[in-house]
């Protein structure tokens, strides 16, 4: 397991404001990215993000109080993106065909970003694996799950959305385990399993999961 510890909960960070603020944490993320990359999240240390980046060390510690924080930020930047995205097509949709397209299509974006940023991997595999990260995972997953639920319950009764928020966890959960999965398994075999995972996601199948569920009871 890696020497950097996460905490729980995500750390609070300086905020940056002005534009020259966000150059600067940009550089650090990238130089964060890049260092993960050539030896792996285990190894890397301030003094070297500081020299890649241009900037010094306390230039970091003022808006990043840990290696941590700095992880964390990097897979909240992977989020945000895919919040954002789905956030701008939910007015859109119309039925739940064109509502699982674009979760499927999400779950797409998601996955090339994993396969083209291999540090974000190895960070989001520290967070997933440890067993004192699990809510921190779960966190991101919940976000997810709302965003889902956000696609799907304007085409359901109130009654339902008990039901659907529970099957938007449930998936949003399963999703982040199917893109951890199929990563490192390669173009052929990783590519595979994602294609079956987005299979999943459909009309017909996720209608049955939120019946058969309230059915049940």
């Amino acid at each position: 397991m890696s020497e950097i510890i996460l905490n729980n909960s995500k750390e609070s960070r300086r905020q940056p404001t002005q534009e020259r603020s966000k150059k600067r944490v940009d550089a650090i993320l990238q130089a964060s990215k890049q260092l993960i990359s050539e030896k792996g999240s285990s190894k890397l240390k301030i003094h070297d993000i500081a020299e890649r980046a241009g900037v010094t060390p306390a230039s970091i510690y003022q808006y990043f109080p840990s290696k941590s924080a700095i992880m964390l930020a990097l897979v909240d930047s992977v989020l945000a993106a895919t919040q954002s995205k789905l956030l701008k097509k939910i007015p859109e949709m119309t039925t739940m065909a064109e509502a699982c397209f674009v979760m499927q299509s999400l779950i797409e974006d998601h996955y090339q970003v994993y396969v083209n940023e291999p540090a974000l991997l190895d960070v989001w595999m520290i967070i997933s694996a440890d067993k004192s990260l699990q809510k921190l995972d779960l966190e991101d997953s919940r976000q997810t799950s709302d965003l889902i639920m956000g696609c799907v319950k304007q085409f359901y009764e109130e009654k339902y959305w008990g039901k659907i928020s529970e099957v938007s966890f449930l998936l949003a959960h399963m999703a982040g385990a199917a893109i951890r999965m199929a990563v490192p398994l390669g173009p052929v075999e990783g590519r595979s399993i994602i294609d079956v995972f987005k299979r999943i996601i459909n009309p017909p199948t996720l209608e049955s999961m939120i019946k058969l569920e309230l059915t049940l009871e």
